[in-house]
């Protein structure tokens, strides 16, 4: 379960995100909004990332005081410097996670990603390689709750069929941010996910873009 109880996120003087509430109970929740909206500032707040005021708890754990919330996944890159390299990280994942790193593997054979790609940091990696070996990382131990920034940005159209399979796959509980309106009709029926907007840093239930 995933449950955010009056969210706020305040950049200095300026309001990225304003009394943000949201309950996801084996629940998938597709968040819109334009690039600059507060999309991914609410994933990384979500992941421990930056700061926030309000309450966000996973299976009942506060995330601003735990040290590690296992069940837990995010394709945010900056969460993945762990490692010398992805092939490292995913290997400090692994341990930690109980995950199998042939998993990994697979991931990446199956979305044609090159595996000298991950013997490499991520910020050597080209955008569309980070964000492919992100969702690797993210997916690989079959995690209960997910939360996926913009799937397909900077992703090869012939790959994109298939990150949208992987998704339908392995994401059936957490929150998918993106600013493609079509995603929605690609990833699930309209009737089994829960759809919001992020207008002026506050959600607003249902399509506003």
């Amino acid at each position: 379960m995933l449950e955010i109880k009056d969210l706020s996120v305040v950049f200095e003087d300026f309001t990225v995100l304003r009394n943000i509430n949201l309950k996801l109970d084996n629940q998938l929740c597709v968040i819109l909004g334009p690039n600059g909206s507060g999309k991914t500032t609410l994933l990384r707040a979500i992941s421990g990332i930056i700061p926030y005021k309000g309450s966000i708890k996973i299976n009942g754990k506060e995330v601003r005081s735990a040290k590690g919330v296992l069940e837990y996944s995010t394709n945010l890159p900056e969460v993945y410097t762990i490692g010398n390299s992805a092939w490292d990280t995913a290997k400090i994942i692994a341990e930690i996670k109980g995950g199998d790193l042939k998993e990994f593997t697979n991931i990446l054979d199956y979305l044609n990603v090159d595996r000298k790609v991950i013997h490499k940091p991520m910020y050597k990696m080209s955008s569309g390689q980070k964000s492919l070996v992100s969702l690797a990382l993210a997916l690989f131990t079959r995690p209960q709750i997910v939360t996926i920034d913009e799937p397909v940005e900077n992703v090869d159209v012939n790959k994109r069929d298939k990150v949208i399979s992987l998704l339908r796959e392995r994401v059936k509980e957490g929150i998918i941010v993106t600013h493609q309106k079509k995603l929605i009709e690609m990833l699930y029926n309209k009737k089994e996910v829960m759809v919001y907007t992020i207008v002026n840093g506050e959600l607003v239930e249902g399509d506003k873009m």
